[in-house]
């Protein structure tokens, strides 16, 4: 079967259009100390509050992310039901 490729890109276009936005996605914590623990921050930089701390190895769920004023992908993030940001160098797959 033989398709126009004007079809095939308004397809593609339509189809883009319409695409859903990406569900969460889940990580684990990760530092190079086994027993550290991540900071959950109040927003996206190392100067917001720390609301709380994350122990190594725990499972988030990564909500969105921004780049932060330090150059950084910093990753708006659930643990428990607490919600917070994480810069991404302390986020393993």
């Amino acid at each position: 079967m033989y398709l126009p490729m004007k079809t095939i890109l308004a397809v593609a276009a339509i189809n883009l259009f319409f695409a859903l936005p990406a569900s969460a996605q889940w990580a684990i914590t990760c530092t190079k100390d086994p027993g550290s623990s991540v900071n959950l921050r109040n927003g996206p930089s190392k100067n917001n509050y720390v609301i709380a701390s994350i122990p190594n190895s725990a499972y988030i769920r990564a909500l969105s992310w921004v780049w932060g004023s330090d150059g950084m992908r910093w990753y708006n993030v659930e643990h428990n039901g607490l919600v917070g940001w994480m810069r991404s160098d302390y986020l393993c797959r």
